[in-house]
């Protein structure tokens, strides 16, 4: 064979030759990366309201962690909180925030308004980035936050046996009652005369003219500062009457659909002899928007 035919041979070969090794060296010799799937939300979501007492309200979300929490590839949490509507469909993002997965499982939403509500939702987070679905709270509202006293009644001297709240401004006062203050109370404080047993009541239950309010109690199941952060199974107020226990936590809507939340603090007994009479101390959370309780489902 002549060499020219030799080297035309040669580069026929080669090119021939060439697309298969170029195709073998583009192929990775490294495994692919398997995709990962998101992860789940975290097992449960809870929410408390709360306020400075003669300032401003907020939220603490709070949540169980993930059944990835510990692995290796889990990131954390993304807690977002909207500002919704009264069927809870959102308006507005008001809050966003992502939680390491070393840091505490909580968020403390601050200054959220009275009248406005909210709905937080917690999302799981992978290395990927990859969310799980949300994991939402119930919706909540700004509460205002104080502190109280009633009286046990008496026919005579100075105990003040009637106390009612401003739901416009969140203040409470305390009254004697009489017909006057009538419009003004929403809740009476007397011995039960057939028990003997301190008893909050309606105060139109035991009202001796016409005009009083109407109030109805509930009994928190939790008691102290549990039953008094209390969002889930909160039972509808529907009793007229219930027993004053220090430390347990009522739930009270009064005559205008709002809803009052009171934690007994302290019994204490102010007088001696014949003019002895008991006072409650209290704290109290009031939501000042109509047929919504301090957080409602």
């Amino acid at each position: 064979m002549k060499p020219f035919n030799k080297i035309l041979l040669l580069i026929l070969s080669l090119a021939l030759t060439f697309p298969f090794i170029a195709a073998d060296c583009a192929k990775s010799t490294e495994p692919e990366k398997p995709v990962s799937p998101a992860p789940n939300p975290p097992s449960n979501v809870y929410v408390v309201v709360d306020a400075v007492a003669g300032g401003a309200s907020f939220a603490i979300v709070s949540w169980d962690k993930s059944p990835q929490h510990d692995n290796a590839d889990f990131k954390g949490y993304l807690v977002v909180t909207y500002r919704v509507n009264q069927l809870g469909d959102p308006l507005s993002t008001v809050d966003s925030v992502f939680i390491p997965k070393i840091e505490s499982r909580k968020r403390v939403v601050q200054n959220i308004q009275r009248g406005v509500r909210y709905k937080s939702y917690v999302y799981s987070v992978n290395n990927d980035g990859k969310r799980s679905i949300p994991f939402g709270t119930v919706i909540y509202a700004g509460v205002y936050f104080g502190e109280g006293v009633i009286d046990e009644f008496k026919l005579t001297g100075p105990a003040r046996s009637g106390y009612g709240w401003n739901a416009s401004t969140g203040t409470g006062s305390q009254y004697s009652f009489a017909q006057s203050n009538y419009p003004n109370i929403d809740l009476h404080m007397r011995l039960d005369s057939a028990s003997n047993v301190l008893t909050f009541y309606s105060p139109n239950v035991k009202a001796a003219f016409p005009g009083a309010r109407v109030t109805r109690f509930a009994v928190v199941s939790k008691t102290g500062q549990s039953g008094f952060d209390l969002v889930e199974g909160l039972e509808e107020p529907t009793l007229a009457a219930v027993s004053v226990v220090k430390d347990n936590v009522y739930l009270l809507k009064t005559q205008d659909s709002i809803y009052v939340k009171v934690w007994v603090k302290n019994i204490k007994t102010t007088g001696s002899g014949a003019d002895a009479y008991r006072t409650a101390e209290f704290e109290y959370k009031i939501q000042p928007i109509t047929n919504l309780r301090v957080v409602k489902k």
